[in-house]
């Protein structure tokens, strides 16, 4: 996570406290969720304290311009942000009141994440499905259309929309292997694989 220096008069030292800060309670509420899955898999609840113990995840500040209604108008399948499942373990986003989001139903279609204030969407990810021989699955999302129209004043507009997405990962040494409990008559899915190196993987087939 790149944080700025102290060269504007106090500014970026205050945002790198605050970001380190903000950055660390994810990292405690990530080993909470853990545990809270854990507990509903049936397995020890402390059983992915060492994979989480080291924080290695990641914090991105996330800001959506703003946008004439038009370019939805004329191109009325437009997307903000295309369809994915994130790769760690869980994802911790922090919304506006803005909207846009969207996640996959079980039956395949997309329904509204409606922003609620003072709550958390949490997403599972993929390395959290390999964990969990996909007893959970990892969760589909994108950015669409606000669902809301521009402000009264705005005109066309519609405002920027910021959020806050804290991707939780296992430790980057770490070996993610099928939960010997979660594997039924279909067997294991998935083979081990380092966690580090998969999201390395994932990420350069992306960008």
């Amino acid at each position: 996570m790149w944080l700025p220096d102290d060269t504007d008069g106090g500014w970026g030292a205050k945002f790198k406290t605050e970001m380190l800060s903000f950055h660390d309670e994810c990292k405690g509420l990530h080993i909470e969720i853990m545990r809270a899955i854990a507990e509903g898999l049936g397995i020890d609840v402390s059983w992915f304290d060492s994979y989480t113990d080291r924080g290695d995840n990641t914090l991105r500040l996330l800001h959506y311009p703003p946008v004439n209604k038009d370019v939805f108008e004329k191109n009325p399948d437009q997307v903000r942000a295309g369809e994915h499942s994130d790769y760690g373990s869980i994802t911790l986003l922090f919304q506006d009141s803005r909207g846009g989001l969207q996640v996959e139903s079980p039956r395949g279609t997309f329904v509204d994440a409606t922003p609620i204030q003072d709550t958390i969407v949490i997403n599972a990810g993929d390395l959290l499905a390999r964990w969990s021989n996909d007893n959970i699955k990892s969760t589909k999302h994108r950015v669409v259309q606000p669902p809301l129209p521009p402000a009264p004043g705005q005109g066309d507009t519609y405002p920027a929309r910021y959020s806050i997405a804290y991707f939780c990962n296992p430790n980057f040494d770490r070996i993610v292997e099928v939960i010997p409990n979660t594997v039924g008559k279909e067997g294991r899915k998935y083979e081990g694989v380092n966690s580090g190196d998969y999201l390395v993987m994932r990420l350069e087939a992306t960008y």
